[in-house]
């Protein structure tokens, strides 16, 4: 499978009343967040919530993403999910720090957004990240061990997850610098066919990319299985 790039076209999309709220909500929290944690700050320029509502509105618009389903990968706050999720999906958010994984939840709870945030790596099991030169490089599970197993050929989860990973239909992700190589290898490895990935690489740079018939080595065999 290979990646398209695809044009975002516009305009800005209106932003309700809600997800204005929102929005204002988790800016909140992230500044309380590093009052107290000003240690993790310096390297986090945070998203502008308003152009990721507008891509991932445009994205569902035009009805690119083959399900209604929705996976951010390093969640945060959780406020692309929760914006996810006021577009219809079934959102999910990914989220390693536990701290941030509790906030995130009790923002969507207060605010009455249905998503579940999951305390867990965006790394599916038997997936690695590697430091190289150029940044992190992916490890999947068959360049490792034999992938000839019971569980090699069932669906692809995440703990946590009712659903298997080839339901979902539009991942997110906002990776630093060094981790934008492997995000999309990942994305590569684990994605269906014709799913959708937004990365957020600046406020001007959000791309958009499809997973479409083509050469590429990495995937995982488990993207075509799907739980019952």
């Amino acid at each position: 499978m290979a990646l398209e790039a695809i044009a975002m076209e516009g305009p800005e999309a209106h932003v309700s009343h809600h997800v204005a709220r929102l929005i204002a909500t988790c800016s909140r929290g992230w500044e309380r967040f590093f009052a107290d944690h000003d240690d993790q700050a310096p390297r986090f320029v945070p998203s502008v919530p308003e152009r990721v509502w507008a891509v991932l509105a445009e994205v569902t618009t035009r009805q690119l993403p083959p399900t209604r389903v929705f996976c951010e990968w390093g969640s945060d706050f959780g406020t692309a999910t929760c914006l996810a999720a006021l577009l219809g999906y079934e959102a999910y958010g990914l989220e390693i720090d536990k701290e941030l994984a509790q906030l995130s939840r009790a923002i969507a709870r207060r605010l009455g957004i249905p998503v579940t945030m999951l305390c867990t790596s965006f790394l599916p099991a038997g997936y690695e990240a590697s430091a190289g030169v150029n940044g992190a490089a992916l490890v999947t599970p068959a360049s490792v061990r034999g992938h000839d197993t019971t569980e090699a050929r069932g669906p692809l989860c995440y703990a946590g997850m009712a659903i298997a990973i080839a339901d979902i239909g539009l991942f997110f992700a906002y990776p630093w610098p060094e981790e934008r190589a492997l995000m999309q290898e990942l994305f590569q490895a684990v994605g269906r066919e014709r799913a959708i990935l937004v990365v957020y690489h600046t406020d001007t740079d959000i791309r958009v990319l499809r997973k479409v018939v083509g050469e590429g080595a990495l995937e995982d065999p488990r993207v075509h299985v799907h739980r019952p």
